[in-house]
């Protein structure tokens, strides 16, 4: 009989068997965390960064040296096989379910229990969801039609040398009793075991005692591990490297310290003298290095909270130099943004930009003459998928990317052994929905990590919910910052919609004035940039309904156009400008939001200091539209007394008016957190990539049909930047459209109606041509 298998064959390579993958594993397991009697320093970092005590370093060894031996003991049945040598084949319930079957099998059970020394039920609830495919109703369920599988239990590979191997690394003597019938199935007879009073006996009985909190931290620790492993082990062989490799992504002599972030901070700093836009550090960029190791800064916009930020990340690795340094935002357009302005003055080596589009967004990001444009910052494997990022060293990623594991995320879960030996900075938590926000305060509660927390405003329920996950609240007000948050900025007042368009025109005819107008639906910004263009000066249309390479040219247009010093200009955009936007209004004209959104606009109106002093406050002008589809009246819940107060103030309003409008009319209670699977799931693991968000699917990602051709050959490119343009084809369609699947492109693409689309305004609701 041929060899048992654990993968199948890449190309131009072989397949490798189930003993060596076991092995791979377990090497991939010792180099990441290291031995019994010697760990490594990620060792170190992953026992704390769970909050277990150093001194249950030999309990996770033994119950992580456990799960990665019997891991995959369920992949020794033919339907597997079958499938692994490319033959027609399918298994009767999951391969990792087997092995829990199995370990769960009183024969094998009073084998193992010669280790009293690991924690069996540990291992069972990591073994069985090593794939994050493991649910109390999933677990091996009965399909009602009485099949059967082919075990291979008795094959030379399993029986002499995977039990050989597990005996001998875990020094258990004899053999474990397995069930001696070749078939397992529903239904059972005198040839089949029937697993069903099995199952619901782990179920009833050993998975379910390990919701227990104080056996939840050991879990957690060693499914992740396991998990890290796994993939390592499975995606190195395939590339052709060395396990051993995995030593140099993550080194005993911390790769960032103090020189090293020293080196990104004067570099930028470089940055900004030659283009004469700095100064000196000011006293509220000073004192940041001196921040506790997990605080929530909140600082007016204009303050330099993100320099401020680099000095908190001096301050840290001064005190205990880390492996990482993790930037995390809430989209990709901020994290982009993140990238470009900071990370990216690290070496390139070092320096990553991670989202789904990070490859199209890094292709000509700087110009010819910057000196980062020959910079390779993509030299990375795609086949490594998560792993391709364990070698950056200064990141710059969405919040979901690292976060996700919160939802059992795989790329995320697989990135936990970067983020466990982090310092990390998560900006704009102003912004984050419910879902992202009780992620964070689980993280918060959960993990030991440095992480500093940064917004302008935030409520003050969700500020005492941060402080109360472990956060010191730093406000600081010296005197430099005092004196931005109290300039007067801000001309309140309400308008009736239908005058909006005449003040505008006078504000455009004067010559002088770059309006900013927000709404909060794609079609009417596309109406309104319609209706716009009998101006003097053709208005940009902004929002998220474009193709990706349209809508980084609005991106750029916008930026340029309302930005300070420029002449004047209108923009028509919805909320992509509260965030990544470094834009600057005279005007800002807006619909009827949430008050936290409301703030967020008006931070893109007389943002820099010098352009109050020299011209005066912004106006601002707040209108309510005759018909608000996207926010409901709990969403606009004091926002009446929120602009009352700022209107009734005695002169323009501040950044510090508007904290204290907030304090007045914003949220008095906070949402209840929801549920975060990683936290409260028990032995049971199921990946939800979507429900790190609280996002309504009323869009999906489409190509336009005539690109389609163009899409499908970027997209097979061999060339890395040739396939990085394929994302620039793809376009947000309302799903009440019906895009098409068309057969050459993804399951998750759709094609969609030409008509609909102006390279202008984007995708409208309608033909337009």
């Amino acid at each position: 009989m041929t060899q048992l298998l654990a993968k199948s064959a890449p190309p131009g390579g072989r397949a490798r068997t189930l003993v060596e993958h076991t092995l791979d594993v377990v090497e991939a397991a010792e180099a990441l965390f290291g031995f019994a009697d010697r760990s490594t320093r990620l060792g170190r970092e992953w026992v704390r960064f769970f909050r277990l005590d150093q001194t249950q370093w030999s309990r996770f060894h033994a119950n992580l040296l456990a799960a990665c031996l019997f891991h995959d003991w369920g992949k020794a049945n033919q339907g597997m096989q079958d499938v692994l040598a490319g033959r027609s084949g399918g298994q009767l319930f999951r391969h990792e379910h087997l092995s829990v079957l199995l370990l769960g099998h009183d024969g094998v059970e009073r084998w193992v229990c010669q280790r009293s020394d690991i924690d069996w039920d540990v291992v069972l609830g990591a073994v069985g969801s090593h794939h994050l495919k493991f649910g109390d109703q999933s677990f091996a369920p009965d399909d009602g039609t009485g099949a059967a599988v082919r075990v291979l239990f008795d094959h030379d590979d399993f029986r002499r040398d995977l039990v050989s191997l597990t005996a001998a690394r875990l020094q258990l003597s004899g053999a474990p009793a397995i069930p001696a019938p070749r078939y397992w199935g529903f239904g059972g007879g005198t040839t089949t075991f029937d697993p069903t009073e099995l199952r619901e006996g782990l179920r009833d009985g050993r998975l379910r005692r390990l919701s227990r909190a104080p056996d939840q931290r050991m879990l957690n620790a060693v499914r992740a591990a396991l998990i890290a492993a796994d993939a390592a082990g499975s995606g190195l062989p395939r590339t052709g490297r060395r396990i051993d490799w995995i030593g140099g992504q993550f080194p005993e002599t911390p790769g960032c310290d103090s020189v090293t972030v020293a080196g990104v901070i004067d570099r930028r700093i470089a940055d900004l003298t030659s283009r004469n836009k700095w100064v000196h550090w000011n006293e509220f960029q000073n004192q940041c290095e001196t921040l506790s190791a997990r605080a929530l800064l909140l600082a007016p916009c204009g303050a330099g909270k993100t320099l401020a930020a680099w000095r908190w990340i001096a301050g840290r690795v001064k005190q205990r130099p880390v492996n990482r340094v993790l930037f995390l935002y809430p989209t990709r357009a901020t994290a982009t943004e993140g990238f470009k302005d900071y990370v990216s003055w690290a070496p390139e080596a070092d320096a990553a930009l991670m989202h789904g589009t990070a490859g199209y967004d890094l292709n000509g990001m700087f110009a010819v003459e910057d000196p980062r444009a020959k910079k390779a910052f993509t030299t990375t494997d795609p086949r490594l998928f998560a792993l391709q990022h364990w070698p950056k060293r200064i990141v710059s990623a969405t919040v979901d990317q690292f976060f996700g594991f919160m939802a059992y995320g795989y790329g995320p879960m697989c990135l936990l052994p970067v983020l466990a030996d982090s310092v990390i900075v998560v900006d704009e938590v102003h912004s984050f929905d419910r879902s992202m926000f009780s992620a964070l305060l689980g993280f918060l509660s959960a993990f030991d990590v440095p992480v500093l927390c940064m917004t302008a405003t935030l409520p003050e329920p969700r500020q005492k919910q941060l402080v109360a996950a472990g956060l010191t609240l730093s406000n600081p007000r010296p005197d430099d910052l005092k004196t931005i948050a109290d300039t007067p900025r801000y001309r309140v007042a309400r308008v009736n919609e239908r005058e909006v368009e005449d003040r505008i025109r006078a504000a455009v005819g004067s010559g002088k004035r770059r309006v900013l107008w927000v709404v909060n639906q794609v079609s009417r910004a596309q109406a309104i940039a319609a209706r716009l263009t009998d101006l003097s000066l053709s208005p940009i249309c902004y929002h998220s309904r474009f193709k990706l390479d349209d809508r980084v040219k609005r991106h750029q247009e916008t930026v340029k156009a309302i930005r300070a010093g420029e002449p004047a200009a209108v923009a028509v955009t919805t909320q992509v400008c509260e965030m990544s936007l470094d834009i600057d209004a005279d005007l800002l004209v807006t619909e009827a939001c949430p008050i936290t959104s409301l703030i967020q606009r008006m931070g893109r109106c007389r943002r820099g200091r010098d352009e109050v002093t020299s011209k005066g406050p912004g106006e601002v002008l707040i209108y309510a539209p005759a018909k608000e589809r996207v926010y409901s009246s709990d969403d606009l819940a004091g926002l009446d007394g929120f602009i009352s107060f700022l209107i009734g103030l005695p002169s323009p309003a501040s950044q510090a008016d508007l904290e204290i409008g907030l304090d007045r009319f914003g949220p008095k209670g906070a949402d209840a957190p929801k549920l975060n699977s990683f936290l409260a799931s028990g032995a049971y693991a199921e990946a939800s990539e979507d429900s790190f968000r609280d996002i309504e699917a009323f869009n999906v990602s489409a190509v336009l049909a005539s690109e389609v051709g163009a899409y499908v050959t970027a997209a097979e490119s061999k060339d890395c930047m040739t396939r990085a343009k394929a994302p620039g084809f793809v376009v947000p369609v309302p799903r009440k459209l019906r895009p098409v699947q068309d057969p050459r492109l993804p399951h998750y693409l759709f094609a969609a109606d030409d008509r609909h689309y102006d390279p202008q305004t984007g995708y409208w609701d309608y033909p337009i041509c």
